[in-house]
């Protein structure tokens, strides 16, 4: 009697902790289910989606044949206003940062208002503002915090660089090497920083109509967060098996034959 009811306890954890195969598999097609409610819609533009907020850091070089001129624009170390963030000191990252007010102080110019603009409208806006000052030139604008953080239940949480403009959120979670197990693949948190305030977006990673999506793509200043199923919760690790349960319950019947 006693050996039935350890026998039916050790099932009944097995079979809780299973994890079944269709909450670990990415983008599937579940639109033709009668249930199912598409709660994605197609993103209109994403290459312009991101506008500058406080705090950020922006990288303006302005380009042109007398050099005399281009060094009057140009930030060059040892300014205050310069984030060194390149790799052995590189130019490139040589930045102006936002304000709290969101405005970048531009030489020879002053104030320059930049807050919740695109990259495109920033270029456009320095191009107009500079044109007064100089006859030819080109002009280069870039984001250089470029950086996002992944926490839960990934393989390699912590802080990572966007390596391109576009980054989508299964891109940024094999940056950290995928997610566990473990990771509640229906309910990625996307925590994103605006000037109106924080919010909070929930994607489901299993679901085919993710991308392209209006959240198919993370930005810069993002935290992603991986919640953790209810087996991790109970303290199933991952070497917890099919093996491991039928080895117990085999050791308890033989015990219990031995009587």
């Amino acid at each position: 009697m006693q050996s039935n009811k350890l026998l039916i306890l050790l099932l009944l954890v097995f079979f809780v902790s299973c994890i079944p195969q269709k909450k670990t598999i990415y983008m599937r097609d579940v639109s033709g289910k009668r249930s199912y409610i598409n709660l994605y819609t197609k993103a209109l533009e994403v290459t312009e989606a991101y506008t500058i907020q406080p705090r950020d850091y922006l990288y303006i070089r302005v380009l042109t044949p007398d050099e005399a001129v281009a060094s009057l624009y140009n930030l060059v170390g040892g300014q205050s206003n310069m984030n060194n963030m390149g790799q052995g000191g590189n130019s490139k990252f040589q930045s102006y940062q936002v304000s709290d007010e969101g405005n970048i102080d531009f030489p020879y110019v002053g104030n320059v208002q930049v807050m919740d603009m695109t990259l495109k409208q920033v270029k456009e806006k320095m191009q107009n503002i500079l044109k007064n000052h100089i006859d030819t030139f080109t002009l280069q604008v870039e984001l250089t915090n470029t950086q996002f953080t992944i926490l839960g239940e990934v393989r390699s949480p912590g802080q990572y660089n966007m390596n391109k403009d576009q980054l989508t959120i299964y891109e940024a979670i094999a940056l950290a090497g995928d997610l566990t197990i473990y990771g509640k693949r229906r309910k990625v948190k996307i925590v994103r920083p605006t000037t109106s305030g924080t919010k909070t977006i929930s994607v489901d990673l299993t679901d085919l109509n993710l991308i392209d999506s209006q959240n198919y793509y993370i930005m810069p200043n993002d935290l992603v967060y991986v919640e953790p199923i209810k087996a991790k919760m109970w303290g199933f690790g991952e070497t917890f098996s099919l093996g491991l349960v039928t080895s117990l319950i085999s050791f308890f019947l033989l015990a219990d034959a031995l009587k």
